[in-house]
């Protein structure tokens, strides 16, 4: 784990990264299994990474797969692979989005057996437009279908300066989660906004309870568009933990009255030097 970034995890799984080399490995936290991964010169801090669990012990049917968010290209592996696969993501536009210019991945996880995407379209003229999609593998290539004709309406108010867009599975449901941020640096956590994904009508409504789930959100680079949900005892529940660049405080947002909160777990820690990460452990009995 020494000098390691945490790029996704998934059960016990972690998707590790060499800050120095860049090489890339997956982590057993319960064996303390290692297996390497082939080499993505391509791979920076801003792409977002999906791990799809393992459904054998042998371990080798599961996808890393790492997405470049613009110009929305896929790569993906499986262990014993000796390079990534390469595949653009490309579909059918409707009359009215060709009006849109420049269009990125801003959000990606796993849900029910597939990855499902945001994307977003925006030119400088027009108000930005957000579609869900899902790719999943047909043989060794990428199927891409589209799950929403229109985009949800911008959850933020106009004087919110920045938003980020996550997407998790979470009690079943597909959820959507946006953070929104504020102050002279855009650092200010303001709060968030949920929305979940009603299959039926192919559309996002806004939610004000996760029905007792608790979500974690990941610090900066590509850890950015990592968000951890579990039902477990100790932690606040219908809640969301989250941490800050260069702050040893972790935060908790209560969902049922927009409160704010902050403890201090390890005051050892150095403020300048902390990159703090969630990553949930299974517990294995003995």
């Amino acid at each position: 784990m020494h000098n390691k970034m945490i790029c996704t995890s998934t059960n016990e799984w972690l998707l590790l990264n060499d800050l120095d080399s860049k090489d890339l490995s997956l982590l057993n936290l319960v064996s303390m299994e290692v297996v390497q991964l082939p080499r993505l010169e391509s791979f920076t801090y801003s792409d977002v990474c999906i791990l799809s669990p393992p459904t054998s012990e042998s371990n080798q049917d599961c996808y890393v797969m790492i997405i470049d968010r613009s110009p929305c290209k896929f790569y993906f592996c499986q262990p014993g692979d000796e390079e990534f696969s390469e595949q653009e993501f490309e579909f059918d536009l409707e009359e009215q989005e060709y009006e849109f210019g420049a269009m990125f991945i801003s959000a990606a996880t796993m849900f029910r057996g597939k990855v499902y995407f945001l994307t977003s379209f925006s030119r400088i003229d027009l108000v930005s437009v957000s579609v869900l999609f899902t790719a999943e593998f047909v043989g060794s290539n990428l199927h891409f279908t589209r799950i929403t004709r229109e985009g949800f309406p911008e959850p933020s108010p106009p004087e919110i300066p920045t938003t980020n867009d996550y997407l998790i599975e979470s009690g079943g449901e597909l959820l959507y989660i946006c953070k929104m941020r504020g102050g002279w640096d855009a650092k200010m956590i303001l709060g968030f906004i949920i929305l979940r994904m009603n299959f039926l009508r192919q559309a996002w409504e806004e939610v004000n309870n996760i029905g007792g789930w608790t979500l974690f959100f990941s610090q900066g680079r590509s850890l950015e568009h990592k968000v951890i949900s579990c039902f477990a005892a100790g932690v606040k529940q219908n809640s969301i933990y989250f941490t800050k660049p260069f702050d040893r405080f972790y935060y908790v947002f209560d969902l049922e009255n927009n409160s704010i909160s902050k403890s201090l777990p390890c005051p050892t820690v150095s403020k300048f030097m902390s990159r703090l990460d969630w990553v949930l452990i299974p517990i294995t009995k003995s």
